[in-house]
């Protein structure tokens, strides 16, 4: 196995591969693996979007197009003592940039049979993520010695951008996360980080009346309450602008043909796809390589606070301005988006903390910008603020989600123009 961990916040680091090995595929290099083929499509490497090192793989398929890896995919089976829970998982991301309702089904074959299969869903755009479980998530029988991967596209003519494939991968089986590209994930699963999807299909059960002028002027004066405890009013100073700058350039977010590019951003616990690649693993290692997403929306809620802070039509607050958005461009087109849960993402409450107040101060940027609706539902999405529509029936939230989950409810609530759903909340 080739290892290659990154010097921190280095300027080689922030466009190289975050670990190198034999399972693992990126597209690197010039030419492409002599092991991928595609039938009814067009195989390029591509640098227009790219979610590990500066490349990815670029499938343009014709309908029914199929696209194919010829290697050993490295899956193990359980362990059948029970003394290792580990299982074998799937991991790859994909890049969309038109939606369509359909899926594209990937196929795992030894000796060219079909041993077990899974769908993807494309209707989204931006980068988006799969951690699947051979034996608890596919269908099918997964079988050792597996040596051929096939990806079919839909009945329809497409584009996809592939990166940071992992054929096979030991990783703690607790931690995968169902979204609407994969909702039959870790179906079984209860843990409050994880049910973002199941919960996101929950609907009011009482009936949602018409929006009164009163309720509207309550909604002003909380609004106006929750941006009191998240912001104070304070001076701009100019090392605080350069020291955004700085910061703000470290993420190389630049725009071309209508199409947002930069640093690739990832949550803390994509590092446990490593776990079991390489030695001396350090489930911090993103965050010490400065690409973990914590940082970036604090970064971001900085900068909703220096144009609040700054004067109206000013130089700085434009700035800040264009900054914010293009920071939310990025990371929205990163994945942090409705409907989006990164293949594994068991306590991101503590990496999105920044996520919420930010938006939230920039309401009426975001407005301003048509992308407030998105922006609420993104937050909805996180908060899992549709938790609060059943009747409770039982013993309420957890200490836990109540500490991470609480001021991201609040504040997708109150992003939400005035409507019968949010003041009936």
């Amino acid at each position: 196995m080739t290892l290659l961990i990154l010097s921190f916040l280095s300027p080689a680091f922030l466009h190289a591969q975050i670990v190198t090995d034999e399972r693992m595929f990126s597209f690197e290099e010039p030419q492409l693996p002599a092991c991928v083929t595609g039938v009814r499509s067009q195989l390029n490497r591509s640098g227009a979007h790219y979610k590990d090192g500066k490349y990815s793989l670029e499938w343009t398929f014709e309908p029914n197009g199929v696209l194919e890896l010829r290697k050993d995919l490295k899956f193990e089976k359980k362990d059948p003592t029970g003394k290792d829970l580990y299982l074998s998982a799937f991991i790859v991301w994909i890049y969309n940039e038109q939606p369509q309702d359909a899926a594209i089904e990937f196929e795992f074959l030894k000796d060219g049979r079909k041993c077990t299969s899974f769908p993807f869903g494309i209707n989204f755009k931006g980068w988006r993520a799969a951690w699947v479980c051979y034996e608890r998530d596919m269908q099918g029988t997964p079988e050792e010695g597996m040596n051929g991967l096939r990806i079919v596209a839909p009945n329809a003519k497409g584009r996809l951008f592939i990166d940071h494939l992992i054929t096979a991968t030991k990783v703690d089986a607790r931690q995968q996360t169902a979204d609407l590209q994969v909702p039959f994930v870790n179906a079984g699963t209860t843990n409050h980080w994880l049910v973002l999807y199941k919960h996101s299909l929950l609907k009011p059960d009482i009936e949602l009346t018409p929006v009164s002028d009163s309720q509207r002027q309550e909604m002003r004066l909380l609004e106006r309450r929750f941006r009191d405890m998240i912001y104070t009013k304070g001076k701009i100073t100019e090392k605080e602008v350069e020291a955004i700058r700085k910061k703000y350039d470290l993420y190389r977010i630049t725009y071309k043909d209508g199409q947002v590019t930069g640093v690739p951003v990832f949550m803390v616990r994509a590092s446990e796809a490593y776990e079991r690649m390489i030695p001396d693993w350090d489930k911090d290692m993103l965050t010490k390589m400065g690409i973990e997403m914590r940082a970036y929306f604090d970064l971001m809620k900085r900068i909703a606070v220096a144009y609040h802070n700054s004067e109206a039509d000013s130089p700085t607050r434009e700035e800040m301005k264009r900054k914010f958005m293009a920071m939310y461009d990025h990371i929205t087109d990163q994945g942090v988006a409705y409907g989006s849960c990164w293949g594994n993402i068991h306590h991101y409450g503590y990496s999105v903390r920044g996520l919420y107040p930010a938006y939230f101060l920039m309401k009426d940027v975001l407005r301003d910008e048509g992308k407030l609706l998105e922006a609420e539902r993104t937050l909805r999405w996180y908060a899992i603020t549709n938790e609060v529509y059943p009747k409770p029936e039982g013993n309420g939230i957890d200490m836990d989600s109540f500490n991470t989950q609480t001021t991201g409810r609040i504040a997708s609530i109150l992003m939400m123009e005035d409507t019968p759903r949010n003041c009936n909340i």
